[in-house]
This record gives structure tokens, C-alpha cells and sequence, in this order.
């Protein structure tokens, strides 16, 4: 099961839809979200993509129940075959994603997208620049602006996000750091100013007895050298973001990080506004 089959609790039904409708029609091409999904990306931390389909050629017969169509011709260089369907290509799909998506569900698409399809900043930015509309362009370089390869999950790009948006340093990712006697760690989320780190500890590979005693002896090491390290439970998102943010802030202005008095309350504005319901990652200033 790929990574947006496990965020959408399996998918086979999406995916069986946009192979019968590519199949059946001629015109049909699976774009946006949906193809994201048949590329194996996430563009959430859980929940369906939107059912999204493009058009190779303008046709007399465009509707397909419950599908959102857009009308806009794409070139045939911009599509390709994945997993039966016919579909967008990987940049292509980021591309559309940058465009059409929330800020952070094209996010979390962007660093999938580059980080293991191929697809490279230069390129996106160079078809960012040539869009026709100015709106649209503002949106796709903001996104691409905050994307980072570096992300190994989607919620590890939410989380970056969280602390971004909340006004907190920008993290650097997967932070190469020796222990000594040949070996290396990687950091998700790492200031390395601060000697402060952050990781988000996925069920699916911390949940053993053995991943567990492997990543306390490395802290170990790590605490010798004078990092400190701040895990953060499955559980963080959605239902602690803000604890987990005035965790964060302390820990970095402990750290002797220093910024102006009139940014510190904004700091805290956000840190306030992500105990709401329904909260999603503010943006930088």
C-alpha cells in the first residue's frame, strides 16, 4: 500500500473509478488530487482526494457523476500511464497541485513529489513562471517557496508548517549529525544553532520494543553532545498542535533564541488560535 492509499484507508475504489473512466473515455485524463493519489502522494494527512479530471481534447461529453471536470485542454506531453490510469505527469500533477490546492495540502504534495518522482524545483519554478495568471503563479511560488524534500511523511511537513506559520525559525531537515565511531543520524526537524531537534514519531516506525530502544540510545548520544530532542506523539495532530507549539517556542527561546518583543506576541496570537477547532497551519510574515 503506497502512502496515499494509507492515508485515504486503502483507496482501491478511487483508484478502480479512475481506471474505468480513463479506460472508457477518450478524453479523460486523472489530474490534480486524484492524480497525486494514482502517483502514491498524499495531499493531506488523512481523509479522500478530490475526484478530479482534465481533458486531453474538448469533447461534446465532458460530465461524469460525482467527478470535478476542468475544461482546459492539457498537452499530450503533460500526460502519461501510472497504475492503469491515464493520468497527468508527476510534474504536471505538482504543478496543479501548487495551483489548485490549499496551501498546505500543496505543500505536503511538493515534498513528495520532490522529494522521490523525479520532479525538480527548476523545472516547477520555470513552469510556475510561465503561467498566465498572476494569482495563480502568487499561489504556486508560495508553495514551492515552503516546500522541502526533506519531509519523510506528510505529518512531518505539517509539522514543519505548524512551527513556520506559528512564527518560530525555520527548521532545516533531515540535519546530518555524527555520534562518533563512523556512525550517523539524520534529524527530521533540527535548529542546529539551538542544538534542538524535533521529531514526529510515526506509529509505523516507532511502535516496536527494538525502534523504541534504538532511538533512546541515539538520543542518548545525542543529549551527550548537547542537543536536546523533542518528541512528538502520533496523537500531536490534530488534537495538541498547541501545546506541542508553546513546547517548541520555549524550548527555542531557552535555547537563546531572541526575537523582537513585537514578534513574540504574535508568536503567541498563533499559538492561541491553533487551540481552535479545525485549526490549520497560519503562514510567515
Amino acid at each position: 500500500m503506497n502512502g496515499a492509499e494509507a492515508a485515504t484507508g486503502g483507496g482501491d475504489s478511487l483508484l478502480a473509478q479512475a481506471r474505468a473512466i480513463t479506460a472508457r473515455e477518450p478524453w479523460a485524463v486523472a489530474c490534480g488530487a486524484t492524480a497525486a493519489y494514482v502517483h502514491g502522494v498524499s495531499t493531506s494527512v488523512g481523509g479522500t482526494p478530490a475526484l478530479e479530471l482534465g481533458v486531453l481534447t474538448p469533447s461534446a461529453r465532458t460530465h461524469v457523476p460525482g467527478w470535478v471536470v476542468r475544461e482546459e485542454p492539457i498537452p499530450a506531453e503533460d500526460v502519461t500511464t501510472c497504475r492503469g490510469v491515464r493520468v497527468t505527469t508527476p510534474e504536471r500533477t505538482a504543478l496543479d497541485c501548487a495551483v489548485r490546492l490549499d496551501r498546505v495540502e500543496a505543500v505536503i504534495a511538493l515534498d513528495q513529489f520532490l522529494r522521490g518522482h523525479g520532479v525538480r524545483r527548476r523545472d516547477l519554478k520555470a513552469r510556475v513562471a510561465a503561467l498566465p495568471s498572476a494569482r495563480h503563479a502568487r499561489r504556486a511560488r508560495e508553495a514551492l517557496r515552503l516546500a522541502d524534500p526533506g519531509a519523510a511523511s506528510p505529518r512531518e511537513t505539517w509539522l514543519r508548517l505548524c512551527l513556520i506559520g506559528a512564527g518560530l525559525p525555520r527548521p532545516s531537515t533531515q540535519m546530518r549529525v555524527p555520534l562518533g565511531a563512523g556512525r550517523i543520524c539524520y534529524l527530521d526537524l533540527a535548529w542546529e544553532e539551538y542544538q534542538l531537534a524535533t521529531e514526529y514519531d510515526g506509529r509505523e516506525h516507532h511502535s516496536s520494543a527494538s525502534d523504541r530502544e534504538r532511538d533512546d540510545e541515539r538520543r542518548a548520544v545525542l543529549r551527550e553532545q548537547g542537543w536536546r530532542i523533542i518528541p512528538v506523539a502520533h496523537d500531536v495532530i490534530p488534537y495538541r498542535v498547541a501545546a506541542y507549539l508553546r513546547h517548541m517556542a520555549d524550548a527555542l527561546l531557552a535555547r537563546g533564541w531572541r526575537p523582537p518583543p513585537d514578534h513574540l506576541v504574535t508568536v503567541q496570537a498563533h499559538i492561541r488560535a491553533a487551540r481552535r477547532p479545525g485549526y490549520r497551519p497560519l503562514w510567515p510574515f
